[in-house]
């Protein structure tokens, strides 16, 4: 049986904590999986999340498919400033960020990045 939540959330600080608190209720996201499912979710929001000032009407969607083999977690929203891939990449700018782009990149069993105007960043991990 697959349990799949939609969540809103806003595009502010308190978007990775909310998120959080949201999984931590959706049944099959506990233990290994679970810890790993909080950490990359958080990643992946602070990619979306303006460090400057936040627009107070601006969201994100969080979507998670928590399934017998797998879990799929997607952020999505208005696509950040600099797009995931040069953050991933930005070894000579650290000031881009992309480090939680890293820790994706080397937990998720799958990743990768949807969209142009709109972008949806998402993550699967298999159960094991």
């Amino acid at each position: 049986m697959t349990t799949e939540h939609v969540i809103d959330l806003p595009a502010t600080a308190a978007a990775a904590g909310l998120a959080r608190r949201e999984l931590s209720t959706v049944p099959g996201i506990a233990g290994e999986v679970g810890y790993k499912v909080l950490l990359m979710t958080s990643e992946l929001i602070a990619v979306y999340v303006d460090e400057g000032e936040p627009n107070p009407l601006a969201t994100l969607r969080l979507a998670v498919s928590a399934g017998p083999d797998r879990v799929r977690v997607e952020v999505a929203g208005r696509a950040p400033d600099v797009a995931p891939g040069t953050r991933l990449h930005a070894t000579d700018t650290p000031s881009l960020g992309g480090y939680g782009l890293r820790i994706v990149e080397r937990m998720a069993d799958a990743w990768g990045v949807e969209g142009v105007g709109d972008t949806t960043t998402w993550f699967e991990l298999e159960r094991r």
